[in-house]
């Protein structure tokens, strides 16, 4: 099950907010993070059974949009660059990652397990080896 958010703003998955955020599609300021949070919260109340991969994944959106939403309410605030460096590091990696599995889910889909392997070149060299005596 994708948790789904619903504010004034924006109605949908909470993955879609950050990259039109990003995207600079929405403003970060209009959108009350305390509300998703709640929600969020709710959610977790009524479903038992979440997985440690859905929490660990709404924590990471949870502290980017954070993140957005501080420097933009508060430009003076600078981070240590070891610090922004790497939240943002770690950011590209679970972008990566979201990506490519969205890829492996759209494969197990249409059922395609079998990849062929490419074709090997092998070269062989005629070497010239005397009788054995």
């Amino acid at each position: 099950m994708v948790y789904r958010i619903k504010i004034e703003q924006f109605e949908g998955p909470l993955d879609l907010l950050l990259q039109l955020i990003e995207q600079e599609e929405m403003d970060i300021a209009q959108v009350s993070l305390a509300k998703v949070t709640d929600q969020y919260l709710e959610y977790l109340n009524k479903s038992p059974d979440i997985s440690t991969e859905e929490l660990a994944d709404f924590l990471v959106v949870a502290a980017k949009l954070l993140l957005i939403k501080s420097r933009t309410l508060l430009p003076s605030l600078q981070l240590e660059e070891e610090e922004g460096t790497d939240l943002e590091h770690q950011l590209k990696i679970y972008r990566e990652f979201y990506e490519a599995a969205k890829v492996l889910h759209k494969m197990i889909l249409k059922k395609r397990f079998l990849f062929p392997r490419e074709k090997m070149v092998v070269r062989f060299e005629k070497v010239f080896s005397p009788p054995k005596s």
